[in-house]
């Protein structure tokens, strides 16, 4: 009797272990503070990506749109790993989101891009990093 008592507490213990697990790992679906890739298109070598924060707000944009260009020439995205088989990308545009259920919500929390000084060049943003300028909502930063 004491036997199939203890059993069925274990049981039930288990159960509920399992549950919270399964309950927060979908509660859960992106990595506190590490931003990543979760769309991308590219036309020629002109790279338009889709990235969350994974933070409830991004202080300093700057920084975090060179960590962004950072985590791109490193190759470091958990979810994405770019084709650098023609190359790395002429201009980068990143339309950034909090989380990923903002991005059905609309509009982004912010916008990189790292467009060429002169088009035309060839130039690319791992190789050639000093023909480029960063713009944040559309205003160039120095």
């Amino acid at each position: 009797m004491k036997r199939s008592i203890i059993a069925v507490i274990s049981g039930a213990v288990i159960l509920i272990i399992a549950a919270k697990s399964i309950y927060m790992k979908s509660e859960s679906g992106h990595k506190k503070g590490e931003p990543d890739v979760v769309g991308t298109f590219s036309i020629n070598r002109d790279e338009n990506i889709t990235v969350v924060a994974n933070r409830e707000n991004i202080e300093d944009r700057e920084a975090f749109a060179r960590e962004l260009l950072q985590m791109y020439k490193d190759d470091s995205f958990h979810s994405t790993k770019f084709s650098t088989d023609h190359g790395y990308a002429t201009s980068l545009d990143m339309y950034i989101y909090l989380w990923k259920e903002d991005i059905e919500e609309g509009e982004s929390v912010m916008t990189a891009e790292y467009r060429p000084i002169e088009y035309g060049k060839d130039y690319d943003v791992v190789n050639n990093p000093d023909k480029f300028q960063l713009y944040i909502d559309g205003e160039e930063i120095e």
